[in-house]
C-alpha cells in the first residue's frame, strides 16, 4: 500500500511534541493584583467618588486583567479573591463597582462550587 502525497508524514520518534499546558497563574500573581486593586481604589475613594481619576482608571484596569485570568477555586480560596473583589464592590465610584461585580458575576461558577464544599 503506498501512501499518498496529501497525507501528512507519519510521527516517529524525532518529532517533537509540543507540551499544551496552559500557563498556570501564581498565588503570587494574583495577591499582587488584589493588593494594587485595592490600594489605588482607596485612594480613588479619597479624591472622591465621581471623579474620574488616574487611579480609578488604573483599578478597572486591574479587575478587568483579573476577570481574564484561568483561575481555579484552590487559587480564590488561597489568596481570599473573592473577599478583595467583594470588597470593591462596595466602593462608592461606580466604574470600580461594576467592574468588580462583573468579576464577581465571571467567577460566579466558582463561587457556587466553593460554596457546594
Amino acid at each position: 500500500m503506498t501512501l499518498s502525497d496529501d497525507l501528512p508524514p507519519q510521527l516517529t520518534k524525532d518529532v517533537k511534541r509540543r507540551n499544551r499546558k496552559r500557563r498556570s497563574v501564581k498565588s503570587k500573581d494574583v495577591e499582587v493584583l488584589l493588593s494594587v486593586a485595592t490600594r489605588v481604589a482607596r485612594i480613588a475613594k479619597d479624591k472622591g467618588y465621581y471623579t474620574v481619576s488616574p487611579e480609578a482608571i488604573r483599578c478597572v484596569e486591574v479587575l478587568r486583567m483579573m476577570r481574564s485570568l484561568p483561575l481555579t477555586p484552590r487559587l480564590i480560596t488561597k489568596t481570599n479573591a473573592l473577599r478583595s473583589l467583594q470588597f470593591l464592590a462596595t466602593n462608592g465610584n461606580p466604574k470600580i463597582r461594576s467592574e468588580s461585580k462583573s468579576a464577581l458575576t465571571c467567577w460566579g461558577w466558582i463561587y457556587i462550587l466553593l460554596k457546594a464544599h
